[in-house]
Parts: C-alpha cells; sequence; structure tokens
C-alpha cells in the first residue's frame, strides 16, 4: 500500500481495514510498515514533527501505523515489523564491515534493494499469532510520497521483488 504523492493520505487505516477483512475470512495476516527515513526508529522523533510513537511489545519504538496493525489484526508485532532506510542502511554497512561483500563495491542496487526484499521475506514468515503458524499473508505499507527521493530504494526493490516471488 502506498500513498502515491500525498502523506497522511490514510494508508495505515487502510491497511489494518484490509488485513481485518481477510483475517475474518480465516487469513493468518501479518504487516510491515516501511517509513523512508534515515532514523533508525521513531524513538527519538519529536511527537510534534511525526505523531505519536508507538512502543511494541519487544521495546521496539515505531509508527503509530504499528500500533494500529496490532489492534486491528489482534497480533504482537516485532521492531523487525518496521523497516526505515537508517535499518536497511545499517545491516548492509555491518554486512560490509564483516567483509560478507568479498570486497565488492556496496551499491544501493543489488546489495540495500536486496537487503529489503530479504528483510521483508524473512518477517513475512514470522509468526504474530498465538498459535505460532506461520501468516499466510502480509500486507506492506510504504509510508512518504513515492515522489520522494528517500523512498526510490524501496520502489526498487518491490519492482524487482515481483521477479522474485
Amino acid at each position: 500500500v502506498t500513498g502515491g504523492v500525498i502523506s497522511g493520505i490514510g494508508k495505515g487505516i487502510i491497511s489494518s481495514s484490509i488485513g481485518t477483512i481477510l483475517r475474518s475470512h480465516g487469513f493468518r495476516v501479518t504487516s510491515i510498515k516501511i517509513d523512508p527515513y534515515i532514523n533508525i526508529d521513531a524513538g527519538t522523533f519529536s511527537p510534534y514533527e511525526h505523531g505519536e510513537v508507538f512502543v511494541l511489545d519487544d521495546g521496539g519504538e515505531v509508527d503509530l501505523d504499528l500500533g494500529n496493525y496490532e489492534r486491528f489484526l489482534d497480533v504482537t508485532l516485532h521492531r523487525d515489523n518496521n523497516i526505515t532506510t537508517g535499518k536497511i542502511y545499517q545491516y548492509v554497512i555491518d554486512k560490509e564491515r564483516r567483509g560478507d561483500y568479498l570486497g565488492k563495491t556496496v551499491q544501493v542496487v543489488p546489495h540495500i534493494t536486496d537487503a529489503i526484499q530479504e528483510w521483508v521475506e524473512r518477517v513475512a514468515r514470522i509468526s504474530v499469532d498465538e498459535d505460532k503458524s506461520e501468516p499466510d499473508l502480509c500486507i506492506i505499507e510504504l509510508g512518504g510520497t513515492i515522489g520522494d527521493i528517500e523512498s526510490m530504494s524501496f520502489v526498487e526493490a518491490f519492482r524487482q521483488f515481483q521477479f522474485r516471488v
């Protein structure tokens, strides 16, 4: 779920509502919220600038949309259900520092876009229900606006993702 060129349009409520409808039809649903800012999480944000921070059971400080997902879907989400550009870049830089790229030049394509896809695939399989079953569906919200340069790596990752899965 993306917002096109308008931020704050209600993508989180729409995503939560779609998830609720799917759950009412018997599907196990999880959710991922992508915030394309450089921050690692929402913990240091001013609530006047970005709204309230929601704290998950595992201590993750995330966008309020994840709180809506938990309440609407009656699930327990984790800090990794919130992806930020900062988290992705930190993950890739840590891999580069360990030598995981074998001296290759680390670039947005393929390294950042691959990391986004790997993160989504990993988190989409994590149980969020009491029965510990793997989810059937994962609803992904890409926050911000499509026209922002900061979200382009996510847009490209999902363009590639359709061929990967």
